[in-house]
């Protein structure tokens, strides 16, 4: 490895194949644009993606519909007071780059084309937060609208004031005193902030209190993106402040409500073949619960669970749709039906087979049946249980999915608990609940579903005709009466009898017991567990080991890094035999890394520079040169303090109140 080239630089070559020789004959980049198990991959996750739009289309519409109309009527009237609206996002962070996104060309299409979009990072002083707005409403160009490239102005930072911003809206416009009675039709100036709580509070007060004194020379919106509640406004804003704006709040749903709707009309239904098992399914929904809450990163790691799956082998191509799994089994090799003949679930299955691909086509067929009806039932199952005390089986059908597909539903303590709250219930609650899951039986079509249908509707109209009166009971015998002079131990023996007595039921009791006995076993033909089906390993990713990928060990990762650079660079220059040498040819960052780890909490950067220069430029000695006195050579001395820098920058170490030390921050490796 060349010693010159360090990890500080950033940038790291490799002598690679020319970009041609990846392309295929059509002009297309993806090498595995040929691959079946792509191109099944490709159709079923067009079909998600095609259908996640649709749904954030439909989220979106309502909010941004009555947030833009706002923002068209806000200078309908004289105002006083800056118009602000307040959008309360949720702290799903991730999510809100397409949410402002959309609202950015929504309200440039029916609004304004004047928006700027101001960021944290950006506006760090009152300076920075005049210049950036000015600038993107000079040059018609937003963040969003610039793919993360600087945006090129068309004028000097130090001309961005609001003096020539009302020179430059009047120029376009004139001036709005003059039209003060047509006020409306003059397209106003949109300012979003998407993270108000990241702001600094008083370049942000300072802002306000300058837009307020344009107010009557420009028509300026604000529009502020919260991610706790309307109090963090005034906690950020004192009265003389929050005095100038006229706040109305815009409320978005819920980010779990959100997922829901996407696993529920997405997931779980017959557009997306591909499933994830019990136990991938949790650490998606921990990541999404305990992390960020963003459904964005939900969707990106299903994502990678599919790609995973179908990149596994080719037979993985299977898992696509109904109509499609003829044209696949044609497309096999004999490797590949060899392959799918040695899953775990399949090889009962075929034994007595003479036509394997026959076989296999008729039972991949029969587990797309088998999931339509687990899909069915879980909502049915859903309808159920999502109320009762406790909720044993939780409130969403996401949680009955992971407990379904982490093993046998039926004989969980949750589900045994659900139906024994069941048995408690009166007439009318169990009437609601039952007659819910025969609507949502209705909208399906096919023989069992109307059979169960009937079944249920019949046990409605019994449980509704019968009464809760019970029978008057027989009078016990003579034998079990209690007489008068009786010692303890006859007492407690009469007391045992009289209580192994049958207890006398109602008409209704009866009922209801027949008809949660009925459920039970509806329930137990149709939400077996999917590895009980064959086939199912061509439909379930159950690969564990995808959380590490998706989470992630940061701290162990850069250690190793660091200390064991050939690790990452499979290179044999920087390979150690044992962990504790140092390598000249080792990069400048990981040197510095390991001397490091040889001192206290306090190191002085002397002893550490001639550490390290005896490492990258040992001394020879050729004569009475003193080598611990001998001077450093600027490129040295360049590369030790970017090194430094670097460490720093990692969090390793940090300047200390004696400028010949620096402290170190970790302990260990």
């Amino acid at each position: 490895m060349d010693t010159n080239l360090t990890i500080s630089k950033g940038i790291f070559v490799y002598k690679t194949k020319n970009i041609a020789d990846y392309k295929r004959k059509d002009g297309t980049d993806n090498v595995f644009a040929d691959q079946l198990w792509y191109q099944s991959f490709k159709s079923v996750w067009t079909k998600v993606e095609q259908k996640i739009e649709i749904l954030n289309d439909e989220m979106f519409t309502g909010l941004l519909k009555n947030l833009v109309d706002s923002v068209k009527s806000s200078f309908n009237e004289k105002v006083t007071e800056v118009p602000t609206k307040t959008l309360l996002t949720g702290i799903n962070m991730p999510d809100h780059v397409a949410l402002f996104s959309t609202l950015c060309k929504e309200i440039k299409k029916s609004v304004t084309p004047h928006i700027a979009v101001l960021h944290t990072e950006h506006c760090s002083t009152l300076k920075n937060l005049v210049e950036s707005a000015v600038d993107q409403f000079v040059n018609k160009v937003h963040s969003y609208e610039s793919d993360g490239d600087e945006l090129k102005s068309k004028i000097r930072k130090t001309y961005c004031t609001f003096a020539f911003l009302q020179a430059w809206y009047e120029s376009l416009h004139g001036s709005t005193n003059s039209k003060r009675k047509t006020r409306s039709v003059a397209q106003p100036l949109v300012i979003i902030i998407p993270d108000f709580e990241n702001f600094n509070e008083k370049s942000l007060q300072d802002f306000i209190l300058i837009i307020s004194s344009y107010l009557n020379v420009l028509p300026i919106i604000l529009i502020f993106g919260i991610a706790t509640s309307v109090n963090a406004i005034h906690r950020s804003l004192p009265f003389h402040v929050s005095s100038k704006i006229n706040i109305q709040v815009f409320n978005t749903q819920p980010s779990h409500l959100y997922l829901n709707r996407i696993i529920e009309s997405v997931l779980l239904t017959e557009d997306c073949p591909f499933h994830i098992g019990g136990k991938v399914f949790q650490c998606f929904t921990d990541i999404f619960l305990y992390y960020d809450l963003s459904v964005q990163r939900f969707i990106k790691n299903f994502k990678y669970a599919m790609l995973e799956h179908y990149s596994a082998h080719s037979i993985m191509a299977l898992c696509t749709f109904s109509h499609k799994v003829n044209r696949v089994v044609e497309q096999l090799s004999d490797d590949d039906l060899a392959a799918v003949k040695s899953l775990q679930s399949v090889r009962d299955h075929i034994e007595g087979s003479d036509n394997f691909e026959e076989t296999l086509i008729q039972g991949v067929q029969h587990f797309y049946s088998y999931l339509s009806m687990f899909h069915l039932y879980l909502k049915c199952l859903h309808s159920l249980v999502h109320s009762l005390p406790n909720c044993p089986l939780g409130k969403q059908v996401r949680e009955l999915y992971s407990t379904a597909t982490s093993g046998e539903i039926t004989q969980s303590e949750g589900y045994i608990e659900a139906f024994k709250l069941l048995g408690f219930h009166s007439k009318q609650e169990l009437t609601e609940k039952v007659s819910g899951m025969c609507l949502i039986l209705e909208d399906h079509d096919g023989d069992e579903i109307q059979d169960v249908l009937a079944q249920l509707q019949e046990h409605l109209v019994k449980l509704e005709d019968a009464t809760t009166e019970v029978a008057e009971e027989p009078k016990l015998g003579g034998e079990l009466m209690l007489s008068e002079k009786m010692n303890r131990l006859q007492l407690k023996q009469k007391l045992r009898e009289l209580t192994r007595a049958p207890k006398q039921l109602s008409n209704y009791d009866k009922a209801r017991a027949a008809l949660i006995q009925y459920l039970q076993d509806v329930f137990d033909k149709y939400l077996r567990h999917p590895s009980s089906v064959p086939f199912y390993e061509l439909f379930f990713f159950n690969n564990l080991s995808i959380r590490q990928v998706l989470l992630g060990s940061h701290r162990s990762a850069i250690h190793t890094a660091l200390n064991n650079p050939s690790y990452y660079f499979h290179c044999d220059c920087c390979k150690l035999t044992d962990d504790g040498r140092i390598s000249a040819s080792m990069p400048d960052i990981s040197i510095l890394y390991k001397l490091h780890l040889e001192y206290g909490k306090l190191i002085n950067l002397y002893d550490w520079l001639q550490a390290f220069v005896t490492i990258v430029d040992p001394y020879i000695d050729s004569g009475e040169e003193d080598a611990e006195n001998r001077p450093v050579s600027p490129e040295v001395h360049a590369r030790f303090i970017q090194g430094v820098a670097d460490l720093e920058f990692l969090g390793f170490i940090k300047s200390y109140k004696r400028k010949t030390h620096v402290v170190r921050l970790t302990w260990g490796g």
